[in-house]
């Protein structure tokens, strides 16, 4: 009985302290909304040089964060703690035409994004912005590879004297999490068609190492787009050739600052101060004008014109693909067939562009997508803007699209699927003496029970049902691409492409980011004046509030705080999550 007043007594001590925080927070929220509902739109004055520090996540679009609101220990609360790459773009594009931005200033310290794709978008705006002259310096205490990739677009590279540049060429680490899953007494079974040897993703559950045909894609496919990475360096830094330019990231030939600036991978070693007063002299001004990105942008509200008399429908699908609603950062089939439809109606929208960047997920809800990209597509063009990643269900939602854009580093195709079948039955018994006993009517009738073995008759359905939604995989996509069906499946089992190689096989139609995709939807629709509707119309705080009751903030916070190894706890709870058969990218791949 102690015990229990015990417990009792720190339960309810719990629930005090947690209503207790809530409040608080919801206090900081309501006041943070409060007081940036009250600011009014900022002045650029003359003679400013635009700041840009990418220290945000970059997603295609603008998204409020309410994690960013409970970890934040500044006095100064911003909930939109995000850059939108399409907003990005846009705001690069107006200062190019805006005399009051003399210049850029990179500060590329930090750089927060996860695919190659996504910086070559960032890269170009800025080659588009050089077009008017003005000049644009990059800086950074140290360059991490990204960084330096896209300060090589610059016309000056800046590099802090006591920093590094980090030039390493692309490497890949595959999580398997075989031997801790054999610790814990969990068995995995792993069902995909006989012929998708490069459908990997059930691999890191039961083997140790990759496999030769998931070792021969990935390499493949980073060679593919490490060369577009280093062929764009050496054309913007006048490299004499990708030979020497390999060779010397080879032997980290430029890692120290004296280096890097010997060999003119950098124009010169500074301090951030001393670049403020090069910029100065350069502009021959006495005082410049230092304008965040944040404040230039919060300058132009009405930066994309949005709901003219003629439109083109943005529909972002980022994230995993799951049945269901979905949320800002996942693709929920049910939202994003009903934002097509609403699309399809809407008699402004003249075309729809679908921006995908997804590694895939539920086959099911990957299905429920493709039939309704199919039927928007008999009504107004379909285009697809493949972002860092639309591969597997990703790839499968783009397949029905009137075209299909990608960047050259995007990664795409792993046209399969696969089944995950784990069984805890053993570790619940021997490490917590939990066991099941069994009664049933048929000889089956616990099919696919998480805690106990699969019977021959399971696997044998299990097998028969990827093998079904391989065929029909495929065929989707030779029918969307007008391809042949054996072409497809030489060229599918699950293996993963680089946009560049996807173009040369048929599964893309063009390169390009996500403006190149709304000017293809725009010439296919024959207009030339249009607004753009984002779609589906980004959630508020108010909305996230109710969703972080659900957990979905506290997750977007504990990745944060706990970074990779908080990783391989998703994958094991996706694991446990996985119901039916799964069509995504087969693996975690660091680089």
């Amino acid at each position: 009985m102690k015990q229990f007043f015990k417990f009792t007594f720190a339960s309810c001590l719990g629930v005090f302290i947690s209503t207790i925080l809530i409040i608080f927070i919801l206090f900081g929220i309501v006041s943070s909304m409060l007081s940036s509902s009250s600011k009014s739109v900022p002045t650029i004055g003359d003679n400013s040089v635009l700041v840009i520090k990418l220290d945000k996540p970059i997603y295609d679009r603008e998204v409020n964060d309410l994690s960013a609101l409970i970890s934040s220990s500044s006095s100064s609360i911003d909930a939109s703690s995000s850059i939108g790459l399409t907003e990005f773009i846009a705001t690069i594009n107006n200062a190019k035409d805006d005399p009051k931005i003399k210049a850029i200033m990179l500060d590329l310290s930090i750089l927060q994004t996860n695919g190659w794709a996504t910086v070559d978008e960032l890269r170009e705006a800025l080659i588009n912005f050089k077009q008017s002259k003005k000049k644009i310096y990059a800086f950074s205490d140290t360059y991490e590879q990204k960084a330096y990739y896209l300060a090589s677009a610059a016309d000056e590279v800046l590099l802090n004297p006591a920093g590094h540049l980090q030039l390493t060429g692309i490497g890949g680490q595959v999580v398997f999490l075989k031997d801790m899953l054999k610790k814990f007494d969990i068995d995995v079974h792993l069902i995909r068609p006989l012929n998708n040897e490069y459908k990997s993703a059930g691999e890191m559950f039961i083997n140790d190492k990759m496999s030769s045909a998931n070792r021969r894609q990935v390499k493949e496919y980073l060679t593919s787009i490490w060369d577009n990475v280093a062929k764009n360096i050496v054309d913007s830094r006048k490299f004499s050739s990708i030979d020497s330019f390999n060779n010397s990231v080879s032997r980290l030939e430029t890692f120290m600052p004296k280096d890097a600036l010997e060999k003119k991978y950098v124009d010169n070693l500074m301090f951030r101060s001393d670049l403020e007063d090069k910029i100065k002299q350069d502009l021959k001004l006495k005082n410049v004008n230092w304008v965040t990105y944040k404040k230039y942008r919060e300058s132009l509200p009405n930066l994309i014109k949005e709901d003219a008399k003629e439109n083109i429908a943005i529909i972002y699908a980022y994230g995993d693909v799951l049945q269901g609603k979905g949320s800002e950062l996942s693709i929920g089939s049910r939202t994003i067939v009903k934002q097509l439809q609403k699309a399809v109606k809407n008699t402004r929208v003249k075309a729809i562009v679908l921006r995908v960047n997804s590694g895939g997920g539920d086959a099911i809800a990957s299905e429920e997508m493709t039939n309704e990209v199919i039927k928007a597509k008999k009504v107004k063009p379909v285009i697809v803007s493949m972002g860092d990643v639309a591969a597997s269900a990703g790839y499968e939602i783009s397949s029905a699209a009137t075209k299909i854009i990608a960047n050259k580093t995007t990664i795409t195709g792993s046209i399969g699927v696969f089944g995950v079948i784990p069984n805890f039955g053993k570790a619940l018994k021997n490490h917590l003496g939990i066991s099941y006993d069994t009664i049933q009517t048929n000889k089956n009738s616990i099919f696919l029970s998480p805690f106990s073995p699969m019977s021959e008759d399971t696997k044998r359905a299990m097998q028969a049902n990827v093998d079904a939604f391989y065929q029909n995989f495929i065929t989707r996509v030779a029918t969307g691409r007008n391809l042949n069906v054996n072409f497809v499946d030489s060229i599918a089992r699950g293996r993963v492409w680089s946009g560049e190689d996807a173009k040369f096989l048929g599964l893309v139609d063009e390169f390009g980011g996500l403006y190149k995709a709304i000017e293809v939807a725009a010439k296919q629709a024959k207009t030339s004046s249009y607004g753009l509707i984002q779609m589906p119309k980004a959630k508020t705080l108010t909305e996230q509030i109710f969703e972080s009751v659900q957990g979905e903030a506290q997750m977007k916070l504990f990745t944060k705080e706990l970074g990779k190894p908080y990783s391989l706890f998703l994958e094991l709870k996706n694991l446990s999550d996985m119901q039916g058969i799964q069509a995504r990218l087969p693996y975690i791949v660091n680089f």
